[in-house]
């Protein structure tokens, strides 16, 4: 009996042993089977070695139990606690090994009662200021009290560091965390919340803010995305205008060659046209040619005769050569390629000035885009519906005064471009080249065919006298400015008033006779129906059909220019080619 019981006895020890070990019999810094086990004064357990290393490894701080946090004072002297060690020798036998344990890793919070090697931490307690692994956690349950967290590292930074107390407070009036000592001391009156109340106001302010910007990135997002969808249309618009604009100049290019060909084709017309007449004339002059030989001849036959009555009653009819218009061979020879010239440089002048503008506007910061710009000349594209504009590009003359001609009451500048009154006689005119009863002056150059142009500046006085006189015309007699004695007039005392610039236009093959108001581009007045040649008579007219010669005379027109008003003054002036719309 005493057997069984004394078996019992040592059953249950061990089983009380068993759970003794599982509970107990690790030390719960190094976490291994005590070696040579000391008991503190607050009666906790550890291998000599690990309390001996923790509280050398403590430096000044106060001696401590590193389960309990007692304060033991100086560090007490440990003896091995000879039963305990050899409880936990019998059962080293019979213990079961613990799973694999799970060190920290660098980076990863290690737990401060292990010793080397440190196992992960699985949380921080705010009150003890420690991190613990899950097998230390477990004696540490029993302080009900302490905060836990997850694990986290720099503790100290969780400590005032001027009363060595924990941050527990958040002060909102200086915005920081402070401990509770510090609202008696620096933040006395300050209102301040619990740190978890602060944490969650902050956080409910940052979730606000976090709100917002996810707003202001989905707004931005979507500009950048129009931007980018923008680029990318422009960069098609910048596409189709380069190609747009290639095919319209090529267009252009295209249409000139087939202009260029029609010119062509026109001259080379004229041209057949021009000679086909000719021949038909050259064939009629040389019939006529042969007949007045055979004429010329019976003549000269009847005057080698002495014989009066043969003489007399031989003579041939019609002695004077029918009256057979000649065509002088100069006159109608035009010259195409100077007006063509002009034309195309005043074209590409304003093609050039017009893209030269656009690739201003286009390479300014400020441009707005296409449908803001609007072509400085959009007039060098449509038709010429200005007459007058064709007329100044075409057909100006440069026309300046004759002093000699003029009245003596008159000066003429050096420069022969401007006339003015002068009050008094100041020139004798013994030859009779001056005009003495019109004030009046003629220009030097004379025209005797196709057409010219030139433009008069009459400083809006209306006293003058404007148009063209042949070159017969009687400057020492008194005559009516008329058609039937060689003048052409216009007077400016049947202008509008105001008138600055007088254009004048005269066409000697049409008998045309035009006054423009350049400024307006108006039509002042016309003289159609103007017969500017004379046609030979009598005995002049059979002379120049003996020798061949035309019998109409096509006398040179000159410009003629008159004032009647004290102080009046005109000046001739270049031709601008601008058209109404310019």
């Amino acid at each position: 009996m005493s057997n069984s019981i004394d078996q019992l006895s040592f059953s249950d020890m061990a089983s009380a042993c068993s759970i003794l070990y599982e509970e107990q019999v690790l030390c719960s810094i190094c976490l291994s089977e005590f070696k040579e086990p000391v008991s503190t004064p607050c009666g906790h357990n550890f291998c000599k070695g690990c309390i001996t290393q923790y509280w050398n490894s403590q430096d000044s701080r106060p001696v401590q139990c590193p389960l309990c946090k007692k304060k033991l004072g100086n560090k007490p002297k440990l003896q091995v606690n000879s039963e305990f060690r050899d409880v936990v020798e019998h059962f080293n036998h019979t213990r079961v090994k613990s799973g694999p344990k799970i060190v920290a890793q660098p980076g990863e919070v290690p737990c401060d009662i292990c010793t080397e090697p440190k196992l992960k931490a699985h949380k921080t307690c705010l009150v003890c200021l420690a991190s613990y692994c899950e097998p230390h956690l477990e004696s540490h349950q029993n302080l009900k009290k302490h905060k836990l967290i997850d694990p986290v590292s720099n503790l100290e930074d969780r400590v005032c560091k001027k009363h060595d107390k924990m941050l527990e407070l958040f002060c909102r009036t200086d915005q920081q965390c402070v401990c509770m000592m510090c609202l008696n001391d620096d933040h006395s009156g300050h209102e301040a919340v619990p740190l978890e109340r602060a944490f969650k106001d902050r956080r409910g302010m940052y979730e606000n803010v976090t709100s917002e910007m996810k707003k202001t990135e989905n707004s931005k997002s979507q500009s950048v995305k129009k931007l980018k969808d923008s680029v990318q249309k422009s960069r098609k618009i910048s596409v189709n205008d380069t190609g747009q604009i290639a095919e319209i100049l090529s267009a252009l290019v295209l249409s000139l060659q087939k202009k260029q060909n029609e010119l062509v084709r026109a001259i080379e017309q004229k041209q057949k046209e021009s000679e086909k007449q000719t021949e038909g004339r050259i064939t009629l002059l040389e019939q006529h040619l042969s007949d007045l030989r055979k004429r010329r001849s019976e003549i000269e036959q009847l005057i080698k005769s002495e014989d009066y009555l043969y003489l007399l009653q031989n003579c041939p009819p019609n002695l004077t050569s029918p009256n057979t218009p000649l065509l002088d061979p100069f006159t109608e020879q035009h010259t195409y390629a100077g007006l063509v010239k002009q034309s195309v440089g005043q074209i590409k002048k304003s093609i050039n000035n017009e893209i030269d503008m656009l690739i201003q506007k286009i390479s300014s910061p400020d441009c707005c885009g296409a449908e803001n710009m609007r072509p400085s000349t959009p007039n060098v594209w449509r038709p010429l519906k200005d007459k007058l504009m064709m007329i100044q590009q075409c057909n100006a003359v440069d026309v300046t005064l004759n002093s000699y001609s003029a009245h003596t009451h008159f000066t003429v500048s050096a420069d022969g471009k401007t006339l003015s009154y002068r009050p008094r006689e100041h020139f004798f005119d013994p030859l009779g080249w001056r005009f003495k009863h019109y004030y009046a002056v003629l220009g030097n150059e004379g025209f005797s065919s196709g057409q010219f142009y030139y433009e008069v500046d009459v400083y809006l006085n209306r006293s003058w006298t404007l148009g063209v006189v042949k070159e017969s015309i009687r400057r020492d007699k008194l005559f009516p400015l008329t058609p039937e004695h060689g003048a052409w007039v216009f007077w400016g005392s049947l202008c509008p008033p105001n008138i600055r610039r007088i254009g004048v236009f005269v066409d000697y093959e049409r008998g045309e006779l035009s006054f423009y108001n350049t400024e307006t581009r108006d039509l002042l007045h016309s003289i159609a129906g103007c017969c500017f040649t004379e046609t030979k008579t009598g005995l002049q007219a059979f002379l120049y059909s003996v020798v061949g010669f035309s019998t109409v005379h096509r006398p040179k027109l000159y410009p003629f220019f008159s004032l009647s008003g004290l102080f009046d003054i005109l000046t001739i002036t270049p031709v601008e080619c601008t058209s109404q719309d310019a």
